[in-house]
């Protein structure tokens, strides 16, 4: 803080003006340091690219190895073994290599990838070590590879996320720029998994960022289109999920698509439940210690056991997904399918080992949606579309409820099927679902393992009121100012200490020299006689009446300052206001009332006289 004869000022007030008319709003609407962080964000997303299709040739591999028996970094899937009762064996040597990972060197392995990311982002200032970017895709790689019901989407975006904060670390950027070039990460890595970019944007907004801002939205974006562009040098444009041009009979059919979202959303709030059921009973009563290493395995061998007679199960499930995008399986095996990856699913990720759970919930969304349609279609053949539509429309409802990210839902199955003609079901059916979610559910499947680790994760994001007030809607208009050459005995017989606020200490043109608080005035010193200017202070921050509050909050943080006078705009700077921090936070008043928790008269009162102050701006 400014002792009291700081000659400092709190603000050039001829900045702003001295500036030439054409860069008076640089840097305004948008920080300049946005374009390094766009350089940075670009170098990531190559980065995040180059690690996913990595990742993805490094799980084929260990399918070719451990199901096929042969070296191999072809495209292949599990689905198709032979290997009869052995398969069994297969996963839990996938689960012990994982377990082993997760208890000797890296616990944040554990998972799915995300919250990890999140908590990085919320309790360790962006910050992730480096061998997590190498044992993420190792141990991702193993448990997919032996079978793990998992999808490679949230390990890479924990990779690309980890290879982001490692980026700033390196280049020695702020906490803040860190922890965009961790979400340009991330978005690089979903982008490039799925040849998805603006799906890979929605994941850093809604999962990680929990903010719309250019400054953010910006890098990300960036840093998604050169992974993009990466994923399609190594494997062309065509979508990883070819579907039909699908179309709705009438408009009447989304009534039903609103209904099959109610449907996701309780199948939601049963995988989130039970996922958060076995995470306790392993991680707390599991009888064989460490648990950390046992559980994986126990949970594989059941995964095994599952995939004996669901092959489907095992992996990725990409070309299961294919299947049912492309009405290739009945409803007997559609039923089937989605309940086996429903339990293997929860099986494995509740016992602590790794994978993603984007592709899994595509499984289980799917074939409800696809049996859901088939089951209406018999009724009214001429009312219902094809099964596959319902199937892609339920597979981003699913996911979007369970992870709390319908926008992120909505655009990537849009991206997939590239069917203008699907906008509408998604928008209808994620919406829908994502309420039903939240309505019985407190956390999501992303959030669940955070707020047990005592962390407080909100997945929702608005405009602060700060960022949409402005400083002249909270001053006090009602204030004395005093003259600088006053005598500070004059000024102590006329305020009371007790009674004085701020007072502005001004020259006679009015414009401003200081400020005068209530404690100063107890320093008269009768055997010195002293001028109001002697004891004014420069702890203060001059703001003009449209700036918003935000602004001026941010600059009282970087003064240390709890005062704020408002002046005049044209170069003098003459107070029309005075405001302090209990002003400021007498807005979360408005806001409670505006939502309608418990307004009181008092709050009433600020609201009507804020929108009048508003209104009177204009």
């Amino acid at each position: 803080m400014h002792s009291d004869l700081d000659p400092a000022k709190p603000k050039d007030l001829t900045e702003s003006i001295a500036r030439p008319k054409w860069f008076r709003e640089f840097g305004v609407a948008i920080e300049p340091s946005v374009v390094k962080a766009s350089a940075y964000a670009a170098m990531v997303g190559f980065i995040a690219g180059l690690v996913a299709q990595g990742l993805l040739e490094l799980i084929y591999l260990f399918t070719n190895l451990f199901f096929y028996g042969k070296w191999s970094f072809a495209i292949s899937y599990p689905v198709h073994h032979h290997l009869g009762t052995w398969v069994i064996l297969i996963p839990p040597v996938g689960g012990l290599l994982v377990g082993i990972l997760v208890h000797f060197w890296e616990p944040t392995l554990k998972g799915h990838g995300i919250p990890e990311a999140m908590e990085a982002v919320l309790l360790g200032k962006s910050r992730v070590r480096m061998r997590v970017g190498v044992l993420k895709p190792i141990a991702t790689a193993f448990a997919i590879g032996t079978g793990g019901p998992f999808g490679a989407e949230g390990p890479i975006i924990q990779t690309g996320a980890a290879f982001g904060s490692i980026f700033g670390q390196l280049v020695h950027i702020t906490p803040y720029q860190r922890r965009v070039l961790l979400a340009a990460g991330a978005a690089g890595g979903m982008a490039a998994t799925f040849v998805a970019p603006l799906a890979g944007i929605l994941v850093a907004i809604e999962l990680l960022l929990f903010e719309f801002r250019a400054r953010s939205f910006i890098p990300v974006a960036i840093s998604s289109v050169v992974a993009t562009a990466v994923a399609v040098h190594f494997r062309g444009w065509a979508p990883l999920f070819p579907t039909p041009a699908f179309a709705l009979t009438s408009m009447q059919e989304l009534w039903l698509f609103a209904l099959m979202g109610v449907v996701m959303g309780i199948i939601g709030i049963g995988m989130i439940r039970v996922l958060f059921f076995l995470e306790d009973l392993f991680d707390n009563h599991f009888p064989l210690k460490p648990a950390a290493i046992w559980a994986p395995t126990f949970g594989a061998l059941l995964l095994g056991i599952i995939g004996y007679f669901y092959p489907q199960v095992f992996g990725t499930g990409y070309d299961t997904i294919r299947e049912m995008l492309n009405d290739r399986l009945m409803v007997g095996q559609l039923l089937g399918v989605s309940i086996a990856k429903f339990w293997a699913l929860v099986i494995s990720l509740g016992s602590g080992t790794t994978g993603g759970v984007f592709a899994p919930s595509l499984i289980v969304g799917g074939g409800v949606g696809a049996a859901y349609a088939t089951a209406w279609r018999h009724f009214s053949p001429s009312f219902v579309g094809d099964p596959a539509f319902y199937a892609l429309v339920a597979m981003a409802a699913t996911f979007g409820g369970i992870a709390r990210a319908p926008f992120t839902s909505i655009v990537f199955l849009f991206e997939l099927s590239r069917n203008p003609n699907a906008l509408l079901p998604l928008v209808v059916c994620c919406m829908v679902s994502d309420g039903v979610v939240r309505l019985f559910s407190a956390e999501s499947i992303m959030t669940g393992k955070l707020v047990k680790r005592g962390l407080i994760v909100l997945q929702d994001y608005s405009v602060p009121v700060l960022m949409r007030s402005r400083i002249e809607q909270v001053m006090r208009k009602e204030f004395s100012a005093i003259p600088a050459d006053a005598d500070l005995s004059d000024v102590v017989e006329q305020f009371s200490p007790e009674a004085t606020g701020v007072l502005p200490v001004v020259e006679k043109d009015g414009t401003l020299v200081g400020i005068i608080e209530a404690h100063d005035l107890l320093k008269e010193n009768v055997n010195h006689p002293m001028k109001a200017r002697e004891i004014a202070r420069q702890n203060y921050v001059i703001a003009f009446p449209g700036e918003t509050v935000d602004k001026v909050a941010h600059e009282m943080l970087a003064r240390d300052a709890e005062s704020v006078v408002v002046v005049e705009e044209g170069g003098v700077a003459r107070p029309i206001g005075i405001a302090r921090a209990v002003d400021i936070l007498r807005l979360r008043r408005w806001v409670l009332e505006e939502e309608g928790h418990g307004p009181t008269a008092q709050s009433g009162r600020l609201s009507s006289e804020l929108r009048k102050q508003a209104k009177s701006s204009r």
